[in-house]
């Protein structure tokens, strides 16, 4: 990791500080954006490292609030072990959808439109189907406040957890990131054909990289529908979360270790000052805004926060490169 990552994680580190000192409302959004984050760091494993990009996040963020949610309302079972099954059995989709990838030999821009169909067609196998709920949803029970039951009565303690979610995601990044795997997943992304010469398995690699954006994405969504305590097929299977992390990503860097985080610690809570701000004077005003700061961020930053100011110090050498016009 450059000295650039290192000043990111400081930058994050002490960021992660200042809403202890705010209001609940901010602890709040501060614990949404630690969500995002590592869902977003979650998306780059395996759209920024091994650039197996996927536009249907939703499926997994999906899984894990349904499976331990769904499992909760209905049986009591301990959110913890629908937080596992969930992980399991989102990386289990995530291989399922990365074989039919290879075996049709479905790559790039295709192969992310094919992750987006699965997600759509959970969302309405969800929205049809009565024991979860159907279209109107399910309204969990509160259970035992504390960490067993992964509710808490004050913000903060959902911003602990979202921080815990978000070093989790972050420490399997870095591992990838420094690890063989990781430069395996790199080689592919570069060149498949040449990766394949040099003994490395592009089967093998696009396989792990959706098992393991699958199983941490799905954590954050079991944590979220904790915080939520409601089950909506729209808000958990909906394309919104898809869009937001990719966002995040290129916004901060993709490909970087802590690209995804510094894009969703950025815009996340610019967004929410926007909205609260300006979103009750003129309609849209806010919306204008934050898409003005997004240009603003790609025009200035063509390779992500992080990787643009990496290469204009001649640091960062595995981030994916920006073609030019």
């Amino acid at each position: 990791m450059s000295r650039i990552e290192y000043a990111a994680a400081a930058l994050v580190a002490i960021g992660a500080l200042v809403p202890w000192w705010l209001g609940n409302y901010w602890i709040d959004v501060a614990f949404l954006a630690a969500i995002y984050a590592g869902i977003a760091s979650a998306w780059n494993v395996a759209g920024g490292f091994s650039g197996t990009s996927s536009f249907g996040h939703g499926l997994f963020f999906g899984i894990g609030a349904y499976t331990s949610g769904a499992l909760f309302f209905h049986f009591r079972t301990s959110p913890w072990l629908g937080l596992v099954l969930g992980a399991l059995l989102a990386a289990l989709v995530g291989v399922i959808i990365a074989w039919c990838g290879v075996r049709y030999r479905i790559r790039g821009l295709s192969f992310a439109v094919l992750t987006l169909a699965f997600a759509e067609i959970a969302w309405l196998f969800v929205s049809t189907f009565e024991p979860l709920g159907a279209s109107r949803g399910i309204s969990l029970p509160p259970g035992t406040p504390g960490l067993a039951g992964l509710q808490f009565q004050s913000a903060r303690g959902f911003f602990v957890a979202g921080l815990a979610f978000l070093a989790l995601c972050q420490a399997v990044a870095w591992s990838v990131h420094v690890a063989p795997l990781g430069f395996r997943f790199r080689a592919v992304r570069e060149n498949e054909t040449a990766a394949q010469a040099m003994g490395i398995d592009p089967v093998f690699v696009r396989l792990a990289a959706m098992a393991l954006t699958g199983a941490l994405t799905a954590v954050g969504g079991s944590l979220y529908a904790q915080y939520l305590l409601f089950l909506d097929p729209r808000t958990f299977f909906g394309p919104d979360i898809t869009i937001k992390v990719i966002l995040f990503t290129m916004v901060g860097g993709m490909g970087t270790v802590w690209g995804p985080v510094i894009g969703a610690a950025l815009l996340y809570p610019a967004g929410e000052w926007l909205r609260a701000t300006f979103g009750g004077r003129v309609p849209g005003l806010d919306i204008l805004f934050y898409g003005s700061l997004v240009i603003i961020c790609c025009l200035t930053f063509p390779s992500g926060i992080v990787g643009s100011i990496g290469r204009l110090v001649g640091r960062d050498k595995t981030a994916p490169g920006t073609p030019s016009a």
